[in-house]
């Protein structure tokens, strides 16, 4: 029960950087030149040429903790002796997200892009 409101409140936080605002900042560079995208992005961190094309990788990958929840504690009163048990409560977690991002560029321009993985978002411009 605990873990989908975390997950709940992660994607609230996050609402406003979105896989679709990544696509429409990726798709601003077809047709740019290859030296503009290093100079934003700075060097790939791999190239691969094949069929007269190049592509450029680009890969980021951070841990993101997600804090636990606090337990509830009970206390019965039996005579006069108070007894408190705890019910509950989850650790913190790290999680890791990864996001590798390959443009292929023909003739020094951007002529397509692809991603993969759960951390290619970007904030609405």
């Amino acid at each position: 029960m605990k873990k989908p409101f975390l997950a709940l409140a992660a994607a609230f936080l996050c609402a406003c950087a979105t896989t679709a605002n990544y696509e429409k900042l990726l798709s601003a560079w077809v047709g740019a030149e290859e030296v503009d995208l290093v100079r934003q992005w700075g060097a790939p961190s791999r190239t691969y040429e094949a069929g007269g094309s190049k592509f450029l990788t680009y890969t980021s990958r951070r841990n993101v903790y997600m804090p636990g929840a606090a337990p509830v504690y009970h206390t019965t009163i039996v005579g006069n002796t108070a007894y408190t048990t705890q019910v509950g409560g989850t650790p913190g977690y790290i999680i890791g997200v990864s996001c590798v991002t390959t443009f292929e560029v023909k003739d020094g321009r951007v002529v397509a892009w692809q991603w993969r993985g759960d951390d290619c978002k970007a904030s609405a411009s």
